[in-house]
Order: C-alpha cells, then sequence, then structure tokens
C-alpha cells in the first residue's frame, strides 16, 4: 500500500526535467499561469498532491469506464438500483447541438463536494444507458492517485496523451486507451493559446479541473 500511495510523488519527480524546454512563457515576461504562482513550481505541485489522500476508495476509484460503482453504458434501471433517490437530481444537458438527459449524484458521504453528471442517452422505447460519467469532485481518483486537482504532467506520464484541443465540455487531453478526457484549467494557458496543443507544450503543473469517463 505504501508503495502505491507513493507513485504519483515518484513520477512527479522526473517531471521537471522531461518538461523543462517545452513549458511556455507570455511574451509580456509575465507567468502564462493565473492565480497562485506556485503553480508553475512543479515542486510545489508535488507537495500539494502530497497533502492529500493520493489513494481512493473503491467508491470513489476512476477506471477504464468507470467511475466507482457506475460503469459506462449500465441500463439506467441497473443505476437507479445502486445510486438512492435522494443522491439523484434529475436533468437535461446540452452538448454542442445535442440534448441528453442527465444525473446529478451527490456524494453520500460528502454532500458539499461537487456533484458527479451522470449523462444519459437511448430512448422512450428502448430504454436509456449511461453515456458518461463527468467528475469534478477531487475524492475521486485513479489508481495512481491522479485526479482533480492534479497536476496535468502527472497524467500525461501515466497516460501517454499527445494532444490537448478544446472540447465541448472544455480544453481535454483525451485517452483512448483509458477512456477519459482530462479537462485542464485554461487559466493556466495564455489567453491566445491554440485550440489543438501537443501535450508537451502545456505546462507541467497545469491542474486537472475535471475527469470525463466515456
Amino acid at each position: 500500500m505504501l508503495r502505491a500511495a507513493l507513485l504519483p510523488l515518484a513520477l512527479l519527480a522526473g517531471l521537471t526535467a522531461c518538461d523543462s524546454s517545452t513549458t511556455p512563457t507570455a511574451s509580456s515576461g509575465a507567468s502564462p499561469f493565473a492565480g497562485d504562482s506556485r503553480a508553475t513550481d512543479p515542486d510545489a505541485a508535488a507537495q500539494r498532491i502530497a497533502q492529500t489522500p493520493n489513494m481512493p476508495d473503491s467508491l470513489h476509484l476512476i477506471s477504464p469506464g468507470q467511475a466507482g460503482r457506475l460503469r459506462v453504458r449500465m441500463p439506467e434501471k441497473l443505476l437507479l438500483a445502486r445510486v438512492p433517490a435522494d443522491q439523484l437530481r434529475k436533468l437535461t444537458r446540452t452538448v454542442g447541438d445535442s440534448t441528453y438527459p442527465a444525473y446529478e449524484m451527490r456524494d453520500a458521504q460528502d454532500p458539499s463536494a461537487p456533484p458527479t453528471l451522470l449523462e444519459m442517452a437511448g430512448n422512450q422505447q428502448r430504454g436509456f444507458y449511461l453515456r458518461r460519467i463527468i467528475v469534478t469532485d477531487p475524492q475521486y481518483r485513479t489508481g495512481e492517485g491522479v485526479g482533480v486537482g492534479s497536476p496535468f504532467g502527472a497524467a500525461r506520464q501515466l497516460f501517454g496523451l499527445t494532444r490537448v484541443r478544446t472540447t465541448p465540455d472544455g480544453f481535454a487531453a483525451v485517452s483512448r486507451q483509458a477512456r477519459m478526457a482530462w479537462l485542464l484549467d485554461e487559466n493556466s494557458l495564455p489567453a491566445d493559446h491554440s485550440t489543438d496543443m501537443p501535450s508537451a507544450e502545456i505546462p507541467t503543473a497545469t491542474r486537472i479541473t475535471g475527469v470525463v469517463v466515456y
């Protein structure tokens, strides 16, 4: 367990060297990061992630196509059987030109945590199923300890991400192998950044703001 918990730190320790030649700087000479200046320091990012629990419990574990006890493409009836009704709020969600039924799911252990969005697909005749899970709650993490609030360099190192582009959900790096998209804090980038960038050009300490499981 100790070895698994230390894995994100071991990965982050080597991130500075591999990215130091590709980290962009603002033309004005100011830092391209907004807000806390510590975000530009990968060592500070490693320290911050070390101060929070890295290993999720089974209800907050993100894995390919799954978040906690919910799996992509599971029928709506099974979802409703697994999640108590008082944790769910039904709504609709528009993505591009399409509108989907959805649920907001509150966390049973921490009702004040950001709700998880469960986007559905299907129809009345054949029934609905879980299309995507959109996580913004930092309690959710992969088995390696990466999740909301982690530095992007950790996800890049683990999942071999190559491109980051604008999507309907935000600026995201997509891992088809892991069946996840990592949403990034665009305040960490120059305002005029490209809508499609090599991941090597994204500063290592850019914060992950959400995870889309599909």
